[in-house]
């Protein structure tokens, strides 16, 4: 898998809310968290950690829908959320990665316009900041861009997002965004500067065979090795060789390490 590492400036809120490239409030007859529902039903099936997700409404520049524990992951009230600007996020995220994570924001959404259809189906983007909790803390949390509706003119209007808490995984470290596009096997990272020349170096290649990577990503949801076997239908001791060749690998010597390692290389 090719994987580069790239620094962006950060941006303003504004820019981030022209670069979906609408000019005017619209209403629209769909009903996006009918048509989100079944991804939204996986988030409850597969989560491994406490989570949140929301609609966002680029046109109107709202949260259309969301759902999940936010108000207990974020000192957002249970109805303060719904039909605010995403400015309401914003407030909560750590001043030093607020606009790293416009800048983030912003890139993935040319990326992604600038997709022909046949690939956009492909191409995920995945951000690591923190935010603020109910303790007045700061949390690590993954946001992924899960899923999008699109006008006939190629324009996002409605994108779902799932947010969840891997403070039990990552304690330190900078904000960051990946870009996995499976359609040409792709792997980018993304760090924000501020005034700083853009730099582009070679990242460490994907080290897991398809089958590792399964394996991660169910002791990433907290599974045991017996429950990954049942999972997968493969013997215990498999999985167990599986965990010590990702151990090898990677240099990391718990199975907490290995984890983090894999959300950092995009791979969770």
């Amino acid at each position: 898998m090719k994987s580069t590492y790239t620094f962006l400036n950060p941006v303003k809120e504004e820019d981030l809310r022209l670069s979906f490239g609408h000019r005017q409030h619209l209403s629209s007859p769909l009903n996006p968290s009918e048509i989100f529902v079944p991804t939204i039903s996986l988030f409850r099936k597969m989560a491994g950690a406490q989570h949140f997700w929301f609609i966002a409404d680029p046109i109107n520049w709202r949260i259309y829908d969301a759902g999940g524990s936010y108000s207990t992951m974020t000192p957002i009230g249970a109805d303060d959320f719904i039909g605010q600007p995403p400015e309401i996020l914003f407030r909560y995220t750590h001043p030093d990665d607020n606009a790293s994570m416009l800048g983030f924001s912003q890139h993935w959404i040319n990326y992604y316009m600038g997709l022909p259809a046949e690939k956009k189906a492909h191409a995920r983007a995945t951000i690591y900041l923190r935010m603020l909790n109910k303790e007045n803390a700061y949390n690590w949390c993954m946001v992924q861009y899960v899923d999008t509706i699109i006008d006939e003119n190629g324009r996002i209007i409605y994108g779902l997002t799932l947010v969840t808490d891997i403070s039990h995984l990552k304690k330190d470290g900078n904000a960051m965004m990946t870009l996995l596009n499976t359609y040409d096997d792709s792997h980018h990272q993304f760090m924000c500067v501020d005034g700083q020349t853009l730099i582009e170096t070679k990242q460490p290649m994907n080290p897991f065979t398809s089958r590792e990577a399964e394996v991660l990503r169910l002791l990433a949801k907290g599974y045991s090795s017996k429950q990954i076997a049942d999972s997968l239908k493969i013997a215990v001791k498999t999985t167990d060789n599986h965990r010590q060749n990702m151990l090898r690998k990677t240099q990391t010597k718990s199975t907490a390490e290995m984890v983090a390692y894999g959300i950092t290389a995009g791979i969770i």
